[in-house]
């Protein structure tokens, strides 16, 4: 009877070691959110600048966007985003309608608390100061036009800056602004009056995030003045700077989305 007895002691104390076994291998585990591997991340939206024609722009692959929502309303553009895969936003901020003069932008999706991507390889890659040829097309006006960009500056700003300019700075807290100083001489035949070629700019700082673009200046900013590209027609060029904010570390690159595959960078220029 004793050992009777003992064999079924031994039998149930394998059978419930088995049980707890089985509940935590590998094919249980923790739920989505609980530091598990399971559940897709969610679709988030990118953010975007509202304003002008011109169409909106993704983040280009393997760049991550950013966090956080910068003051104003986000509209504008036909930015949609992207569910986060592997820390880089597949479709995630955008750069819509125009640079300057648009509606504040809100905050973004998919990398902005993990690690940032790589820069997106372009086929013109060029240090600042030197030209690049793109090209530009705006559905809206029923312009096509090759431009010839040159990027002559990017510079690091502070929030004082935005302030005394009378930029809403609501939510920017811990953002570092940079200045894109640009020319863009107009190679095509028609003119690019109504339109806005800067939209199609993107940065990214030196973990390979891309920044956010920001209301351009109320006032008269010395350090960023926005273009002007009214009468801009072939052989004509127009100067100007672009704001925007990047989460950490320091602006690496600044690049122009791809007219067909807005994925892709048509020219990229570095310091």
């Amino acid at each position: 009877m004793r050992s009777y007895t003992t064999k079924l002691t031994v039998a149930a104390l394998a059978a419930a070691t088995a049980f707890s076994l089985a509940a935590c291998g590998p094919d249980n585990s923790d739920p989505a959110g609980t530091g598990g591997a399971t559940g897709a991340a969610p679709a988030q939206t990118g953010a975007a600048t509202g304003g002008a024609a011109g169409g909106s722009t993704a983040a280009p692959s393997g760049a991550a966007t950013d966090g956080a929502a910068s003051g104003g309303a986000a509209t504008g553009g036909a930015a949609t985003g992207g569910a986060a895969t592997g820390g880089a936003a597949t479709g995630g901020a955008a750069t819509g309608g125009a640079a300057t003069g648009g509606a504040g932008t809100a905050g973004a999706a998919g990398g902005g608390a993990g690690g940032g991507g790589k820069i997106p390889q372009a086929p013109t890659a060029v240090k600042v100061g030197q030209s690049a040829t793109v090209d530009f097309a705006d559905k809206t006006s029923n312009v096509a036009a090759k431009l010839q960009i040159t990027v002559t500056g990017i510079e690091v700003g502070s929030l004082q800056d935005l302030t005394a300019a009378k930029v809403p700075t609501a939510g920017l807290e811990g953002r570092t602004p940079v200045y894109v100083s640009y020319t863009i001489k107009n190679l095509g035949e028609s003119s690019l009056s109504f339109t806005a070629p800067n939209s199609k700019f993107v940065i990214f700082d030196s973990t390979g995030k891309t920044g956010l673009p920001t209301m351009s200046a109320a006032t008269p900013m010395p350090k960023c003045t926005a273009a002007k590209f009214q009468g801009v027609t072939k052989g004509s060029e127009t100067k100007g700077c672009d704001i925007f904010t990047i989460a950490g570390g320091t602006p690496a690159a600044v690049g122009y989305t791809d007219l067909t595959d807005l994925l892709k960078l048509q020219a990229s220029w570095a310091k």
